[in-house]
């Protein structure tokens, strides 16, 4: 390739990455988040403080109900401004596979996200992994927290 051509596609690529910068890549805010989390007794959600990350966090489910729930891959992130929960927008389309999973009444389950791909590097804050589990009757949000430094 000449060295004009190299240059040009250079100068696009530098470009791109500017835009992504100035955009935010990952940390908008998105709609306020009003409804109620965590108000099934017994069913939490706790996040490993020590593994959050601005890319990912470990985090531990314990149903301690009678009930066995579902639940998918799915979750979405927010973060808290000024006393109020907002969502954040992806960088990226989230793609999850649609298996239906359980947990067990009395059972606890462990998992590690990593969301790079889907929100970006996330900045220092206070944020919280929004999940939600089901009953045959009722769905239930899940929410933990964890700050970023």
């Amino acid at each position: 390739m000449e060295n004009g051509k190299k240059l040009t596609v250079l100068i696009i690529v530098a470009a791109f990455l500017v835009f992504l910068v100035f955009m935010g890549f990952g940390t908008k805010l998105g709609e306020e988040f009003t409804q109620e989390v965590n108000t099934l007794e017994g069913l939490t959600l706790t996040v490993d403080e020590e593994s959050a990350s601005a890319v990912g966090i470990t985090y531990t489910v314990s149903n301690h109900t009678d009930k066995d729930l579902s639940y998918g891959q799915d979750y979405s992130l927010q973060k808290e401004e000024k006393g109020k929960w907002y969502e954040l927008k992806p960088a990226a389309h989230v793609i999850t596979t649609l298996e239906l999973l359980w947990i067990p009444a009395g059972e606890n389950e462990t998992v590690e996200i990593n969301w790079d791909v889907n929100y970006g590097k996330l900045p220092a804050g206070h944020y919280r992994i929004l999940k939600s589990y089901s009953d045959n009757e009722n769905s239930y949000y899940l929410a933990g927290e964890f700050n970023l430094e």
